[in-house]
């Protein structure tokens, strides 16, 4: 689904890909009554625009930085400007630290049925031979063998499908994205760094569906027609994060995907899992992390780094922030 993809790439934790794909600014190509209404309702969300911000409450300075998780050139400068900040931080705050990552990925290695669908049908017959057909185009574009991927649960392989074929070379090169580089200056500066989210958070959230329901999600996802990479997407939402048009992204997102619907059912539906998905993965998410953070600022002044998404709205973490106390400032890239 081309929400939950975009969302799932600039949130996630991967941090080694980079968007090698190339097309047009989608957006740009709207109708303008179309483009001005969604620059309406994202001009409504506290803090929608802008990626680098100071905090402040009792004299203690700090900054937070939206993040993209794909490797792009521009993260080069983004990483020299965040060397220069006053007063330099004293620890770094994100998603989820490189050794944090590997014990996510070690605790699925012990327990893998967390991830594979262990007894009964495989994803071939639970799909169908039409369903899987258009999944297994998709795993041949990726260079994956599809059997490989029967017995993934779908949570699982819609990870596996999240990085579309025109990036993989490059995620195979192990270029890493601005929430590694940032990670990359705290080692340098010998700075404490503390995850954000925990393995068993991101695995309530993953994977806690029964896999009847994921399965039936998934062959609802693929009759509306959509790759799960939305590679065509990624252009776009590139452009709006270095313009630092943050909310617009996720309006955007909420457009196409309601698009989609091919009738009442599936509007419907789509309007459900959009509201989940915001719940579950943003809003959620930041309510837990100001809880960490809010002490945290007011004691010491740190480097705080996560995906984008998490910056605008009233429930974003700024507004959470702000809520507590902190006056937040807005400062130029």
């Amino acid at each position: 689904m081309r929400v939950l993809y975009t969302l799932l790439f600039m949130l996630g934790f991967s941090g080694a890909a980079m968007a090698n794909c190339e097309g047009p600014n989608l957006f740009d190509q709207r109708p303008e009554a179309e483009r001005t209404a969604m620059q309406n309702a994202a001009a409504e969300a506290p803090f929608s625009e802008g990626l680098l911000w100071r905090v402040e409450k009792d004299g203690v300075v700090s900054h937070i930085i939206g993040t993209f998780h794909l490797h792009l050139p521009q993260h080069a400068a983004t990483v020299t400007r965040l060397r220069s900040l006053t007063p330099p931080p004293q620890q770094l705050f994100m998603e989820m630290t490189s050794e944090d990552q590997l014990g996510f990925q070690r605790h699925l290695t012990q327990h893998p049925e967390l991830f594979l669908i262990e007894t009964g049908p495989s994803l071939i017959d639970r799909l169908g031979p039409e369903h899987w057909a258009v999944v297994s185009d998709q795993l041949k574009a990726r260079g994956m063998p599809p059997f490989m991927a029967a017995r993934y649960q779908p949570w699982f392989l819609g990870l596996t499908l999240m990085v579309p074929p025109c990036a993989f070379d490059i995620v195979k090169s192990g270029k890493k994205g601005l929430d590694l580089q940032i990670e990359a200056l705290a080692q340098e500066r010998d700075l404490p760094r503390v995850s954000l989210d925990t393995t068993e958070r991101l695995i309530s959230l993953l994977a806690s569906d029964p896999i009847e329901a994921q399965v039936d999600d998934l062959r609802w996802s693929l009759t509306l027609g959509t790759d799960l990479s939305a590679p065509e997407m990624i252009p776009t939402v590139i452009d709006m994060y270095l313009s630092e048009t943050i909310q617009l992204i996720w309006e955007l997102n909420r457009a196409d995907m309601r698009a989609a619907a091919k009738g009442d059912t599936d509007a419907e539906r789509i309007a459900d899992l959009l509201q989940q998905v915001e719940k579950d993965l943003i809003v959620a998410r930041n309510t837990d992390w100001v809880k960490v953070l809010a002490p945290a600022l007011s004691e010491t002044p740190s480097l705080i780094a996560f995906g984008a998404l998490h910056l605008p709205g009233k429930d974003g973490v700024l507004s959470q922030l702000n809520a507590a106390g902190f006056t937040i400032t807005r400062l130029d890239l």
